[in-house]
């Protein structure tokens, strides 16, 4: 049985979240999402704080300490939403990504292994016979939740997630 250990920005050994369960079963009623206390919904609160772990290295700012066991807190940690948090703090960012994540794992969402887009087949277009393209559609709705989290995942990330910076000096 796996347990929530939250970080709170002191380099809690052995943190596996960087929220509660009650933060996250708060968070989810406001999106009309029912979670409750259970083994399964802290499995996918923890997986979320794994996945956000697992970008680490494209983060803003570096990790305070080299062992600790979180990607947060951070030092040099500056622009997530205008603002800049001490190393001793998880932002607020930090903490609605985990529990936006963790309700697209309970929408069935692979978060390590993404379909594309919803796929459902390939559509083809001939013009004038000369020239045929063929492509992979969608005809589902993209889920607004999932938006939501890459959001919040690009704020976090250095050039906001787009891999190279938008200014040059």
């Amino acid at each position: 049985m796996t347990t929530i250990v939250v970080e709170n920005g002191t380099i809690v050994a052995g943190a596996n979240s960087y929220v509660t369960m009650a933060e996250y079963i708060a968070y989810a009623a406001t999106l009309n999402v029912t979670v409750t206390d259970s083994q399964t919904f802290q499995t996918q609160i923890i997986e979320a704080g794994q996945f956000i772990d697992g970008l680490e290295n494209v983060l803003k700012g570096e990790t305070t300490t080299k062992t600790q066991e979180m990607a947060y807190p951070r030092n040099n940690l500056t622009d997530i939403a205008n603002w800049s948090w001490d190393n001793d703090e998880i932002p607020t960012q930090v903490k609605e990504a985990q529990m936006s994540l963790a309700i697209d794992i309970q929408s069935g969402e692979d978060l390590w292994n993404l379909a594309q887009s919803a796929a459902t087949g390939i559509k083809k277009e001939v013009v004038f016979g000369a020239v045929e393209v063929e492509y992979a559609v969608s005809d589902a709705v993209k889920s607004a939740r999932r938006s939501r989290s890459g959001a919040l995942l690009a704020l976090l990330m250095k050039f906001n997630g787009l891999g190279i910076p938008l200014a040059m000096s």
